[in-house]
């Protein structure tokens, strides 16, 4: 298995190789290096290798560069630095600079593997399964977590040039993929219309492992100093644009209920900007920010929210079909959402009654379902019980699994 990222935060990933593994397959994972993490060891029996990206000399210079992004540095050096990093075409050669020789090693290690199966996790990783599967007469899989070629990521922040070649490459492979892995029906189906000649297309949603039994609550009201009548409202996943976190700044600003407190965590893909934000709105002591944890830890905070947000914005076909892996893991904590009112998202709560769903480009109406939450005892209580009860019985990793084991089962007879 091949993932562009830091495993430590993969739960799907993650979930998958301990399947394969209990149902006796030989894994070897093959990610993204991470501080103090070994670049080989072993883990419940499953390899896993994290060759360097760059070398030290250059993460001495992106570390410099990241500094530099703090736009309280005023210096004219960090100053012609922004100016630099914003540059698209200076982005993508030295996104070239970076990835091809990564990429290289990627592959070698892919290789030296000699693996029967070689499982891409999403598109950035296809052509370094695919070629290497080609050359060993391997059979592929394609875990496409992202409807990558419909996501703001291909249409907006990716070089002209990069996208030609990531729709080439996706264009060729999937074709050659003995197994294709969508994360939601509709996601699916869209694939399909693209692909129609691709075979063997099953929907591995992103549900998480049964909780029987939750952990203790009081850890996230430990960190921020809740008193216990304290609402706390949740936002757990990655910090970055069309998240819909601006707008859930603003409809924190609406409320002016002193007993809400507004909570996010999660990986800072955006250089301290929402951060920023939040502090330039006085919004220091409503919202309040912690750095993320593995994703093993995740369930003794999220338990401790009163509601929890997904709020992505409709800017591309990858959000308005998605089922995010935190709509369950809210639901398996026994908590509230409040949703984009999108199509899968709104099957599920509709279906089970165990959130609200919101115009996400509209504070106004975030604002409304937090107070309609915060000042509804009895229906957050409903819809925690009934969010639970769903992901205890059909909305947890157990049938997932189930379809991953016989996708596999079939590539190992065939």
């Amino acid at each position: 298995m091949v993932v562009k990222n830091r495993l430590s935060n993969d739960a799907r990933v993650k979930k998958e190789m301990a399947v394969l593994s209990g149902d006796g397959w030989q894994v070897t994972v093959i990610a993204m290096p991470e501080a103090d993490a070994p670049e080989e060891e072993f883990r419940n029996g499953i390899r896993i290798l994290r060759p360097p990206i760059s070398s030290k000399a250059k993460e001495k210079i992106r570390d410099q560069v990241v500094h530099a992004s703090d736009e309280s540095d005023n210096s004219i050096k960090a100053k012609v630095i922004r100016s630099l990093r914003r540059n698209r075409l200076r982005r993508f050669v030295a996104d070239i600079q970076r990835d091809i020789p990564w990429e290289r090693r990627l592959r070698n290690a892919a290789w030296q593997v000699n693996a029967d199966v070689y499982h891409a996790n999403d598109l950035d990783t296809l052509e370094i399964c695919g070629s290497v599967a080609a050359k060993r007469n391997a059979k592929l899989v394609y875990d496409s977590h992202e409807l990558w070629l419909e996501s703001s990521r291909y249409l907006i922040a990716t070089h002209p040039a990069n996208r030609i070649r990531l729709r080439k490459i996706e264009q060729k492979y999937i074709k050659k993929a003995d197994a294709v892995i969508a994360v939601t029906p509709l996601r699916g189906q869209k694939m399909l219309q693209m692909y129609p000649s691709m075979k063997n297309l099953e929907i591995v949603e992103n549900a998480p492992e049964k909780l029987l039994k939750l952990p203790p609550t009081g850890k996230l009201r430990a960190m921020i100093n809740a008193a216990p009548d304290t609402v706390i409202a949740l936002y757990q996943g990655v910090l970055c644009p069309e998240r819909g976190l601006e707008e859930l700044l603003a409809a924190a600003k609406l409320n002016t209920n002193p007993d809400v407190k507004f909570v996010i965590i999660g990986m800072d893909a955006w250089n301290g900007t929402l951060q920023k934000i939040a502090s330039d709105m006085g919004l220091k002591e409503k919202v309040l920010f912690l750095p993320p944890v593995p994703s093993e830890e995740l369930p003794e905070i999220t338990v401790d929210a009163d509601m929890g947000f997904i709020l992505f914005r409709n800017t591309c076909l990858n959000h308005y079909y998605s089922l995010p892996n935190k709509l369950y893991e809210y639901m398996m904590a026994g908590v509230p959402v409040v949703s984009s009112n999108f199509p899968e998202l709104k099957r599920i709560l509709t279906e089970v009654d165990s959130g609200i769903t919101v115009d996400p480009d509209s504070p106004e109406s975030i604002s409304n379902a937090v107070e309609t939450l915060a000042g509804n005892p009895d229906m957050r209580k409903r819809m925690r019980g009934n969010g639970r009860a769903a992901a205890l019985d059909r909305y947890n990793w157990e049938p997932q699994s189930l379809k991953l084991k016989k996708l596999y089962d079939g590539l190992r007879k065939s």
